[in-house]
């Protein structure tokens, strides 16, 4: 079944597409809901912060990108926690990674239909927000279900949509603003104390998780050894200085104003007017709507590259693991996801659904990059990496990529390979410094996936997968 499936996924994911993944999972909530908060708290250094995490943020992202030229599999973090560390670990790391996408779709759901609330107030209140949401739900199932080329399609569309108005933004913006005034304030920029930026260290990353989409679709992606690490690096570099060129005229333009639930919407008002306002408020409701469709498309895969690992045994397994026969996409992981994520929206709150998503991704982060480094190393003393259910995988991938990771030389001591392998380190430094801001409930909230996690795969999973092997 598995070789079968695999298979059947086509190949409909290019170098554009790679970065339109990327692009939608990374411009959701976090840039229409952040700006007035970032100024009321960092004021004038509320630009360069962004930079700052950006730059940061490009570990993990690097990581993730040396990650995709080894394991080319659909299925992106389940499938590199299986290498580094077997059967329980990609289980666990796929529970919570699917959780925490998840909640993150749910969540989103709620940030567009409180933009479309401007337009339509009902949406936002009611039994009217729940039918919104049931409809919403169902309109991204069969989106993704009828084909995957459909929906790259409807990403191209809504990514166009989404950036033509904040390109105007920026141009008219920048264009209106006196720079003598704004020069003058930014030189009087003091930078805050180290406990005020890491109170913001949370809010700041949410801005740029959802990078690791693209990952999770290497199976379906063309040359993804070539496309994803590039695609990964280009895109959030240029969206970090997308982020400073927002922030930056949002605080020269509106100030320090009392955080809003709709920033972009002020500051529209402020250059277009009215009308301007408008349009910002359906650029937002297009973009969270890319972004959905960005995560459904990723995640979906998830409980399908589990099956097809055999991480999912049974009956539940076989399901999940399916193809439609017509479109060519996994119907059941994209019809199940669906309804997961919109009962979850209909029961819970957008903060807390961000949170939790947020925490339980940094974990997901930091378990793939320690893959990474047992990856490194294993190259360099010429082994292999060895775990229960995929010794002969490990070999074979190591094998390939022991020339990439050593350098052309072969030499731990050249710059470039010494360079390398601190990155990974950088990046687990960041994901402990950002989980540790979180609080208790979140802590708490998290401890429960991984109890239900673990139980789920002990008294359960592995048993059926040990008797269907048998």
């Amino acid at each position: 079944m598995s070789s079968k499936n695999k298979s059947l996924l086509t190949k409909g994911i290019g170098g554009i597409g790679a970065a339109l993944l990327v692009l939608n999972g990374l411009i959701g909530a976090g840039i229409f809901a952040l700006p007035a908060k970032m100024a009321a708290e960092l004021g004038a250094f509320s630009p360069y912060i962004f930079l700052i995490f950006g730059a940061l943020m490009l570990a993990i992202v690097w990581c993730f990108g040396q990650l995709a030229t080894l394991y080319q599999e659909t299925g992106g973090p389940v499938v590199y926690a299986q290498k580094g560390f077997g059967d329980a670990a990609a289980f666990q790391t796929g529970f919570i990674y699917y959780l925490a996408r998840a909640t993150a779709i749910a969540a989103n759901m709620h940030v567009l239909l409180l933009y479309a609330g401007y337009v339509w107030p009902e949406l936002n209140a009611g039994i009217d927000k729940s039918f919104a949401i049931i409809a919403l739900t169902t309109a991204l199932i069969i989106v993704n279900i009828v084909g995957l080329k459909a929906a790259m399609r409807s990403l191209d569309a809504i990514s166009v949509l989404k950036l033509l108005p904040f390109v105007a933004l920026i141009a008219v913006g920048y264009w209106q603003l006196d720079f003598s005034t704004a020069l003058v304030r930014s030189s009087e920029t003091v930078v805050p104390a180290f406990d005020t930026i890491s109170a913001g260290a949370l809010l700041t990353l949410y801005a740029f998780i959802g990078f690791e989409t693209v990952v999770v679709t290497s199976g379906e992606t063309n040359s993804p050894k070539k496309t994803i690490p590039r695609a990964l690096m280009l895109t959030v570099s240029g969206i970090a200085i997308f982020y400073f060129c927002v922030q930056w005229l949002y605080w020269h333009t509106v100030g320090p104003a009392k955080p809003d639930s709709a920033p972009l919407i002020a500051l529209a008002n402020m250059i277009f007017g009215e009308t301007g306002a408008l349009i910002m408020t359906l650029t937002a409701v297009v973009s969270v709507a890319g972004n959905l469709l960005a995560n459904m498309i990723s995640t979906s895969r998830l409980t399908f590259s589990m099956a097809q690992q055999s991480l999912i045994p049974g009956k539940l397994g076989q399901k999940l693991g399916e193809i439609h026969t017509s479109f060519a996409t996994p119907a059941v992981s994209i019809s199940i996801l669906g309804i997961f994520a919109g009962t979850m929206a209909l029961s819970g709150s957008f903060v807390w659904l961000a949170i939790s998503s947020v925490l339980a991704r940094l974990v997901v982060y930091a378990v793939c990059v320690v893959v990474l480094m047992k990856a490194q190393r294993a190259s360099l003393q010429g082994a292999t990496l060895q775990s229960a259910s995929s010794q002969c995988s490990m070999q074979q991938d190591n094998s390939e990529n022991d020339a990439y990771f050593n350098g052309s030389a072969g030499a731990f001591a050249s710059p470039v390979n010494l360079f390398r392998r601190l990155i990974p380190f950088v990046a687990l430094g960041v994901c402990a410094w950002s989980i540790a801001q979180s609080s208790t409930n979140a802590w708490l909230f998290l401890l429960g996936e991984l109890v239900v996690g673990a139980l789920l795969y002990f008294f359960y999973f592995a048993p059926s997968n040990k008797e269907s092997k048998g």
